[in-house]
């Protein structure tokens, strides 16, 4: 083999050589594309024929609608005249509108807690809650519904639906409308505001105001037993 052919074998060597890494350089650079991609893209959710779902609209107040007489204010000076009687059935919704009523005969007792995103007590109720029931505190057969109201779009922790979220409120949860119509009417007169119903939507007891978990516990196992 003379000089020159051996010239032209290194010059197509190195061609080749270069042409090779340019497409594994341009592999990768795809590979990190699409993993870029893939991880900016939101989940789809799809039904049962394969369409496309949106997600739910979130929504900080809701429609509510109130049947029957409304329960006197609490005043925890007194004796409670709303023990014993029954508490309205209020139809509303969750943040995505999906429906909740708190009320009414359900078969099992309730445990309603008004909760107002910038309320301090609140906050300091909400974990106390959470840690009563990890620990085994709620009793099996009670029912627990959140009601975010008294709604202040300016207010710390706006808005209610990301702010229960993080704070990890593990049971269902109602948008009470505008006018705190649904607190208002289950005589609601501080925050946060508990109404134990029992399984007939008869008032059992209604508490204004936060508590350790411990007091919590107390009070439905008394109410309950």
């Amino acid at each position: 083999m003379n000089s020159k052919n051996r010239t032209w074998i290194i010059v197509a060597a190195v061609v080749v050589l270069i042409g090779g890494l340019g497409a594994i350089a341009l592999l990768l650079s795809g590979d990190d594309d699409n993993e870029g991609e893939a991880a900016t893209t939101a989940p789809v959710s799809t039904d049962a024929d394969g369409s496309v779902v949106a997600p739910p609209e979130l929504e900080e107040t809701r429609p509510v609608e109130v049947v029957g007489d409304p329960l006197p204010p609490f005043d925890a000076a007194i004796a409670d005249p709303a023990i014993g009687t029954a508490a309205p059935v209020i139809s509303g919704q969750s943040f995505d509108g999906s429906p909740i009523t708190i009320g009414g005969a359900t078969g099992k007792p309730t445990m309603l807690v008004f909760l107002a995103h910038w309320c301090p007590h609140c906050n300091a109720e909400i974990p106390e809650l959470i840690e009563l029931d990890n620990n085994g505190g709620i009793p099996a057969e009670l029912d627990i519904i959140g009601i975010s109201t008294g709604i202040q779009p300016g207010q710390e922790n706006y808005p209610p639906s990301a702010w229960a979220i993080e704070k990890a409120w593990p049971w269902p949860i109602m948008a009470d409308n505008e006018e705190s119509l649904a607190f208002l009417s289950d005589g609601g007169s501080g925050f946060p505001y508990t109404v134990l119903l029992d399984a007939d939507g008869n008032v059992l007891s209604r508490v204004s105001g936060s508590r350790p978990g411990s007091a919590i516990a107390d009070w439905i196992s008394e109410l309950l037993a």
